[in-house]
């Protein structure tokens, strides 16, 4: 027969595990920094129509849900540009490029981010993977602040942008 001693330091150290598991997957959901990262951004003269690039850092892919701008107003309309270059979805002439295709911001998830390295090879082989996103706004007036909605590892997050150096703030 075991000492109850033994029993009791094997329950302590699956309740250690358990809460040591626990919190890792707290800091990984709901602490860690966003996986959503803001690259470049393109404001065009009047300010009312404005690209910026997205990059998934995660590890999962990013479902976008929705997108606000200016205090929660929907924007006249917002699209996902997808290049499967290693273009950027930035500047003018995107609708002219053949491997950039805008499409409802709910249509395509947001792949993890490739090493340069992968997207080389992608781009060698000639196969259709989404190397770079970007996402284009138009608005009725001038946009000043913008909110994305997502989900990410089956949670729903929404993030405002910090954007406010690239804004003319009244």
């Amino acid at each position: 027969m075991k000492p109850k001693s033994s029993k009791h330091l094997r329950r302590l150290g699956y309740w250690g595990l358990g809460l040591l598991l626990s919190a890792i997957l707290l800091y990984l959901l709901f602490l860690r920094p966003t996986p959503i990262k803001e690259g470049g951004f393109t404001s065009f003269a009047d300010e009312n129509t404005i690209i910026f690039e997205v990059i998934n850092e995660g590890f999962a892919d990013v479902k976008l849900l929705d997108v606000r701008v200016n205090d929660g107003m929907k924007p006249a309309k917002a699209e996902l540009g997808v290049s499967y270059s290693l273009h950027l979805v930035g500047g003018e002439g995107l609708d002219e490029d053949p491997d950039i295709e805008f499409v409802d911001i709910r249509e395509v998830p947001i792949k993890p981010e490739l090493m340069p390295d992968k997207k080389q090879a992608a781009i060698d082989q000639g196969s259709h993977i989404p190397l770079n996103y970007g996402i284009r706004l138009y608005n009725d007036e001038p946009i000043t602040q913008i909110e994305v909605k997502y989900r990410y590892g089956g949670i729903t997050f929404t993030r405002e942008l910090p954007m406010g150096r690239f804004f003319n703030k009244p």
